[in-house]
């Protein structure tokens, strides 16, 4: 499937999914709701060529939300976060996780070996640090080799005007479980991944993974900004992650 053809297979879902959810198109509001919709996936432009495709499933949206335009991520909005390449100065922990664990999968097949040994000499320090004090020696285009779609789509309308807070679980709950869980596990057949990382155990009881692990590589982490679990860290990526992935046939 190409790029293009995936971005369309997508589009059709959401336009479903829009529909029974009663979102409104321009918006994102969801009809007799204090929620809106926070946005399409993100989808990398050389995702569909990667040579082990990764598609990572977060919690909620943070503070890449909307906010300000009272409206939601397009498809092409979601893409032009890392367009044209990745900002390491600005890194926060959970796109300093999504980058170490997409360059700890990828490494061999990318050619990558050298970088993430670079990277991985800064394990004393939490993985956003090592990314910034490993920056010159790491590739910029390598989020473009992956995917990601928040599972907890939709945010509490004002949140980060009226209401400053953004963290904590407020926008982590189900509005309609059923039509969600169908939701992403539609996104997933179209993704067709060849692994799946789901960061973030909130939720997870809705996300049928016994169903998926018979189809997929799948990996159950800790959120990347989740000290508390280590999971901030690059020896979580290589100890947990990649204990899972070797345990379902995965050389790593």
């Amino acid at each position: 499937m190409a790029f293009n053809e995936l971005n369309y297979s997508i589009k059709c879902l959401y336009d479903d999914f829009f529909a029974d959810m009663h979102i409104d198109s321009k918006t994102g509001i969801v009809e007799g709701t204090n929620k809106r919709f926070s946005g399409y996936p993100y989808i990398g432009s050389n995702y569909v060529k990667a040579p082990v495709k990764i598609l990572f499933i977060p919690l909620d949206t943070g503070k890449d939300e909307c906010y300000e335009q009272n409206t939601f991520h397009s498809l092409e909005s979601r893409e032009s976060l890392f367009s044209p390449e990745i900002k390491f100065d600005e890194i926060q922990a959970h796109m300093a996780g999504l980058y170490a664990t997409s360059l700890f999968i990828l490494k061999e097949s990318l050619g990558l070996s050298d970088a993430w040994n670079q990277l991985w000499s800064k394990r004393e320090y939490k993985s956003a640090k090592a990314i910034k004090l490993s920056a010159d020696y790491l590739p910029r285009d390598l989020m473009t080799y992956v995917a990601y779609e928040n599972r907890f789509r939709f945010v509490t309308i004002k949140r980060g005007v009226e209401i400053k807070e953004r963290g904590g679980d407020e926008d982590r709950r189900w509005l309609n479980p059923s039509r969600e869980s169908q939701m992403l596990w539609d996104e997933i057949q179209v993704f067709a991944p060849d692994v799946i990382v789901f960061q973030g155990t909130t939720g997870l009881w809705n996300c049928r993974i016994p169903e998926l692990k018979k189809t997929y590589t799948v990996v159950e982490a800790y959120h990347p900004s989740y000290y508390g679990g280590g999971a901030d860290k690059l020896q979580y990526i290589v100890d947990e992650i990649g204990a899972q992935l070797r345990n379902q046939g995965i050389s790593i």
